[in-house]
């Protein structure tokens, strides 16, 4: 009952704040065009079958389906049947209003939006805001690459990306992502010194451009295997590794780094129980569990089902993947690859993407008999990923908690200002990934429809509603930025031929207006399909994180990073 209670109090805030932030923007529009003197038909919330209206004054007031955005129907400026429908009878004929009154009126909404972020970013600035805490320590580097080669170390810390100094990882992330080069700068400090280095970011297919490093995370224990070497050593689950034979764990596959770099020697593994630090003795496994899960057969994508479909293109065999020519198995046990012991799928995954082309030599066990197999990973066409082509799993005797979100309370800067700053750089940030999606892997598939919105807001609920209103923030800024672009059906298009009119003395060819506003908004209306699509793939990520954990505690603000 009271998870019942939870989810119907979450879609309630969530429909309260995403309606809040198309209300106002409407009413911006709304205020100006009455003050401007032009007809008002009707004021909606959403697009689609009406849910429930009244008829106020000669308006028409509605709420309707789909809460993707709302409209104030003015017949005296170029609107969209798409969206808004059809006017209902006789129409008369109304007086033309002026460029100016019109511009007014485009530029109202967006403003509106702004203005509601700048009152929200000062109560959050009043009150404090929960800000992530998620330290930008590197977790893990890939054995043989040229990071490792490099002396970067699990444990040192990212101090700054490109010259500008980072606080958190996800502030790396889009560091990375405005970088307009591959070579990216990053300077770290590694022990009580200060180093900068010159990385190589990568980019393949459904993969944003990002350094070769991983973050770190805490290793709580969830679940242990019985009669495993973990519970003879005496691990419970909840039970947190600290360090093995008192060298730090960063994360889930540095600590497997460290657990298999010497199978049957006896190791020390550093944990802290209930607060309290602990050691205990074990015996470092014989292998690290890596096995094949399943040898896939390659399947035509849907667009190659739909040609044959047409009969305007002829089925072919699929291409025999590396694993399926090695003949490799499922339950087969891999060992070492290219005579190196393996620590993890992560190694094997690695080993394999250095062989492109070129023979791997895999020592297994199969049915408890020892084997080669010899390998060549090749290159994935459609990702640019190499592969062999296998499901790999690893069963190591235990498994580890997924990571709790962790909070910090305080201000979001120095002036209420500073939170608006950061959503504007943040914003200014993605749109230029976007247009520089070769380069940095962004695409619109990467970026939220209604459905993802929706999402992410109930996420934000349910941890913390200062949280709720922080995302409102991002969310009106943006709407004011996309309202503003200059395209037909959107305000930035009104505000476009307005100018036009202006400077011609006449307006456009109301044909001209309705054909082009008529077509970009079923173009708009496909891509908020579109993004809608991968939002639904992107829904089991949205479940977890509203079911994770998180803590929220008050803090000071991160110490500026040493010059």
């Amino acid at each position: 009952m009271t998870s019942l209670l939870n989810i119907l109090y979450v879609g309630g805030v969530v429909l309260l704040l995403f309606g809040a932030a198309i209300f106002v923007h409407e009413f911006g529009h709304y205020w100006v065009a009455r003050r401007r003197g032009l007809k008002v038909e009707e004021f909606a919330i959403g697009f689609g079958p009406i849910l429930w209206s009244k008829e106020v004054d000669g308006i028409l007031y509605s709420v309707r389906a789909i809460p993707a955005g709302g409209f104030v129907k003015l017949p005296q400026m170029i609107t969209s049947e798409a969206i808004e429908g059809t006017a209902q009878g006789a129409v008369d004929p109304l007086p033309p209003v002026t460029p100016f009154s019109k511009i007014l009126v485009a530029v109202a909404g967006p403003l509106m939006n702004v203005v509601f972020a700048v009152v929200i970013a000062v109560v959050l600035w009043r009150v404090g805001l929960p800000r992530p805490v998620n330290d930008p320590v590197i977790g893990y580097v890939e054995k043989g690459s040229a990071e490792e080669q490099a002396g970067i170390q699990p444990g040192n810390r990212i101090l700054a990306v490109g010259g500008k100094p980072v606080n958190t990882w996800q502030d790396v992330v889009l560091g990375v992502l405005d970088q307009k080069t591959a070579d990216i700068r990053v300077t770290l400090q590694q022990g009580n010194q200060t180093v900068s280095h010159v990385l190589k970011s990568e980019s393949t297919a459904g993969r944003f451009k990002m350094l070769k490093l991983d973050d770190s995370e805490p290793l709580e224990i969830q679940t242990v295997k019985p009669k495993s070497v973990f519970e003879v050593a005496g691990l419970r689950a909840g039970d947190t590794v600290v360090g093995v034979g008192g060298v730090p764990s960063y994360s889930q596959f540095h600590f497997l780094d460290q657990l298999f770099a010497a199978p049957g020697t006896g190791l020390v593994l550093n944990i802290s129980r209930n607060g309290e630090s602990k050691s205990l003795q074990a015996t470092a496994p014989e292998n690290a569990g890596v096995q094949v899960g399943a040898v896939p057969v390659p399947r035509f994508g849907a667009w190659s089902r739909f040609w044959m479909w047409t009969g305007l293109k002829q089925e072919q065999e699929p291409v025999p993947t590396p694993a399926m020519v090695a003949g490799l198995q499922a339950g087969d046990q891999i060992l070492r690859a290219g005579g190196q012991h393996l620590t993890s799928t992560r190694h094997l995954i690695t080993l394999v993407q250095q062989h492109p082309g070129k023979e791997l030599v895999l020592d297994i066990t199969r049915a408890g008999k020892p084997m080669t197999v010899r390998i060549t990973p090749q290159r994935n066409a459609g990702t640019g990923a190499v592969q062999i082509g296998v499901v790999l799993e690893q069963e190591v005797g235990l498994e580890f908690a997924a990571p709790r979100i962790k909070y910090s309370l305080s201000k979001p800067g120095p002036t209420p200002l500073a939170q608006i700053s950061d959503v504007w750089d943040k914003t200014l940030t993605t749109l230029s990934a976007l247009f520089r999606s070769k380069e940095t892997g962004v695409g619109a598939k990467d970026l939220s429809g209604p459905v993802g919105i929706l999402g992410m807001l109930s996420i934000f609920v349910n941890t913390d509603f200062r949280l709720a209103l922080s995302f409102l923030v991002l969310l009106n800024i943006n709407l004011a930025v996309l309202n503003l672009l200059p395209v037909p059906v959107l305000d930035g298009g009104h505000i476009l031929l307005s100018l036009i009119e202006r400077i011609r003395n006449k307006p456009v060819s109301v044909r001209i207006q309705e054909y082009a506003t008529t077509a970009f908004a079923i173009l708009l209306l496909s891509f908020m399909v579109y993004v809608t699509f991968f939002d639904l793939q992107r829904m089991s990520l949205f479940s977890d994180l509203f079911k994770r954990e998180t803590t929220i505690e008050k803090s000071s603000p991160p110490p500026a990073p040493p010059k």
